[in-house]
């Protein structure tokens, strides 16, 4: 993939965990490359992201013929093979990956993986009881990523006060100092929105910003929001 003017992903690993994050990725319209070695999985999630390689990414050879260098965020998500998850972690930080997040199978595996430079590890039973404990606190918001330690991204219910008001009017960047990044209505996704887009009380809001500001967003939300992404992990 060639460098572009939009963050650029590439996701190591299709298990449940990888194939979700891909198609959530591809449904917020990001440019998205997935590697795997399983051929199946590949062609299974090809439709979902802007690229799908099967190959081997223990060999650096691999890497950097897929422009591994280009990619603003990595994501590996490989947990069954803890050397491949350690050596691929560590040749996106060295291939000059920005920001490099690796799923951990246990607290050791993790303390290495932090070692070698990792920006962002989990588990994923300590990030499920996390999750949870937020959702049952702040149930009006749902963390969709968190990519450094001050901006993530979360989804919540349209606030009252911003129901049938068009983004131009709002002014979130000004005004709340977040970006409004998609739109889910029901079975349609609007990517992007433009400035005459009118926001309606059942919408669903991705919105990315500073922790402090989207998490102050969720006292003004209307509605709980289902966490679609919990049993994935």
């Amino acid at each position: 993939m060639k460098k572009s003017s939009r963050k650029q992903y590439v996701i190591f690993g299709l298990g449940r965990f990888g194939t979700a994050l891909a198609k959530a990725l591809s449904e917020y319209g990001a440019e998205t490359l997935v590697v795997d070695d399983d051929e199946d999985k590949i062609n299974e999630i090809s439709s979902f992201c802007t690229q799908a390689v099967c190959c081997d990414a223990t060999d650096e050879q691999n890497l950097e013929r897929l422009g591994i260098n280009n990619m603003d965020v990595a994501i590996v998500c490989i947990t069954s093979n803890i050397e491949a998850s350690i050596f691929i972690s560590l040749m996106c930080k060295q291939l000059g990956v920005p920001t490099v997040i690796a799923k951990a199978s246990d607290e050791r595996h993790k303390i290495v993986l932090e070692k070698i430079g990792v920006d962002m590890t989990f588990i994923p039973e300590e990030a499920m009881g996390e999750k949870l404990a937020a959702n049952l606190v702040k149930p009006n918001m749902v963390e969709v990523m968190t990519l450094t330690d001050k901006f993530h991204m979360v989804e919540i219910r349209t606030p009252k006060k911003w129901q049938d008001k068009t983004l131009s009017e709002l002014d979130l960047r000004n005004t709340e100092h977040v970006t409004l990044v998609v739109i889910k209505r029901g079975d349609e996704v609007i990517p992007s929105p433009g400035g005459n887009c009118k926001l309606l009380a059942d919408d669903l809001l991705v919105i990315a910003g500073d922790v402090a500001d989207t998490k102050r967003l969720s006292s003004k939300a209307t509605g709980t929001v289902s966490d679609t992404i919990t049993d994935i992990m």
